[in-house]
């Protein structure tokens, strides 16, 4: 089969591109159309499905020459999704001809509203390029299955490399030229929830000379964002508590830690629409205006995490607190609110031990006044 009938997200000639690993201009593509069937999105996903349709018409194009690495990669992609290829006649300038199409095997997903590629392609269209990239990091020795199962976390981190694009100042540090780092190979030995890449590259050092060739790994997690809320009129906070696997792992003697509400940015949200749900989620309130704290790399030498910190001014009166979290993701947290004096003990004696917590309250001590005065 040397043709393939082309529908939804790989008519973005982008992430076609980069699922079959050529350049855009090799591929060869033509408008085609099929016959008594549509196009709708996949309820609640960022990718549509195909499915009979008597008197309906779904556009979409025809790739050729289709060889059998093309075919193979093109399998792998699809193929962790519940898409199978079958066999169809499509219509083109030409005439009917025969083509593969990828069809969502059963049970068959529910249809959301109709598809339209210009609507897709400027939401989704970059964040899924770029996650194509990652899904295809797996060829063709990981399970395609994995992908689809990893696949929202997939998404959080292509959009987390698109905000990462955004110009930052370089005043003191040495700015980043286009031609500053040369990348030999790059791998991904370990992907489920979090993920784990190595490269291999040698970069410019500061006297100008390229560096020896090193290997580099990063764990890959999404971009998060924290808050915390703060009352004016009580001058108090809210703190959440609840147990964390990383102080567990290391063994420490409290493996519950207190915090400011936080959460991963979901693909396609900003950090200020992620914080406003997860206060709701953890805390069950309402924030006001948002102050931003800071951005910053918790840990740039391992990990990829850029956590955005805000504080929010928000209604706290007697009995806000309590229990919360959601139960589908197994959290167990407490609310407490609390004096901002007494949370700036809890700072100094290490009962306060979350660096975007420690952050967001000496942020808050230094602007309290300001908050204040124009409550």
């Amino acid at each position: 089969m040397d043709r393939l009938f082309l529908y939804g997200t790989l008519c973005h000639r982008p992430l076609l591109a980069r699922v079959l690993d050529r350049p855009e201009t090799d591929l060869v593509l033509t408008p085609a159309r099929l016959a008594d069937h549509a196009v709708h999105w996949v309820e609640g996903e960022s990718f549509p499905a195909i499915h009979p349709a008597p008197g309906a018409v779904a556009e979409g194009l025809c790739l050729e020459g289709v060889d059998a690495e093309a075919r193979a990669r093109l399998d792998y992609y699809e193929g962790g999704y519940g898409f199978a290829l079958g066999l169809v006649t499509v219509e083109t300038r030409a005439g009917p001809c025969s083509a593969g199409v990828y069809e969502a095997r059963s049970p068959a997903p529910c249809p959301g509203a109709a598809w339209r590629l210009a609507e897709w392609q400027a939401h989704w269209g970059e964040i899924v390029t770029l996650a194509a990239e990652e899904v295809m990091l797996g060829y063709p020795g990981r399970d395609p299955e994995l992908n689809a199962r990893r696949y929202r976390m997939i998404l959080a981190r292509a959009a987390a490399r698109i905000r990462a694009r955004e110009p930052a100042p370089a005043t003191l540090r040495r700015p980043t030229r286009p031609d500053d780092i040369e990348e030999f190979a790059r791998s991904q030995p370990y992907a489920n929830f979090f993920a784990v890449e190595e490269y291999d590259f040698r970069h410019r050092r500061f006297d100008g000379a390229w560096s020896p060739a090193v290997n580099r790994a990063a764990f890959f997690t999404a971009d998060a964002a924290t808050v915390l809320p703060y009352d004016p009129a009580r001058d108090a906070v809210l703190l959440i508590e609840q147990f964390r696997v990383g102080p567990y792992g290391r063994g420490d003697s409290e493996c519950w830690s207190l915090e400011a509400i936080a959460g991963l940015i979901d693909p396609g949200e900003t950090p200020e629409t992620t914080v406003r749900r997860e206060a709701v989620e953890e805390a069950g309130i309402t924030l006001g205006p948002l102050h931003r704290v800071y951005g910053y790399y918790p840990s740039p030498g391992a990990k990829t995490e850029f956590i955005y910190s805000f504080v929010a001014e928000a209604d706290l009166p007697e009995g806000t607190g309590g229990l919360g979290g959601l139960a589908a993701e197994a959290e167990d947290i407490r609310a407490h609110v609390v004096p901002l004096a007494r949370a700036l003990v809890l700072v100094e004696t290490g009962e306060i031990g979350n660096a975007p917590l420690i952050l967001s309250l000496l942020w808050l001590a230094r602007n309290r006044e300001r908050l204040r005065a124009s409550g």
